[in-house]
């Protein structure tokens, strides 16, 4: 999850994400490797769930259509949308 190549645990909690800055999770589809930038205020979450535990719960919605479910490679946290309109 981050630019230097490091491990994705441990990370911090959502919560911390948002309250440093880095409001947006740039996340891939593991299947189809479509790119999606996720608003980490917008998802429901406890105080404590840390932005890898988001791996396992993120979808990509157009492998979803034609009933995929792989779950999502985490990328980076940022400080605005990476993907611009198609967030």
């Amino acid at each position: 999850m981050c630019s230097d190549g490091g491990p994705v645990d441990p990370s911090p909690s959502i919560d911390q994400a948002i309250n440093s800055g880095y409001g947006w999770l740039e996340i891939r589809c593991s299947r189809c490797k479509t790119p999606r930038a996720v608003d980490l205020a917008a998802l429901p979450h406890a105080a404590t769930t840390c932005v890898h535990d988001l791996a396992g719960r993120l979808r990509c919605m157009k492998c979803g259509k034609v009933g995929k479910r792989p779950a999502a490679e985490l990328l980076q946290l940022w400080q605005r949308s990476p993907i611009g309109d198609r967030a």
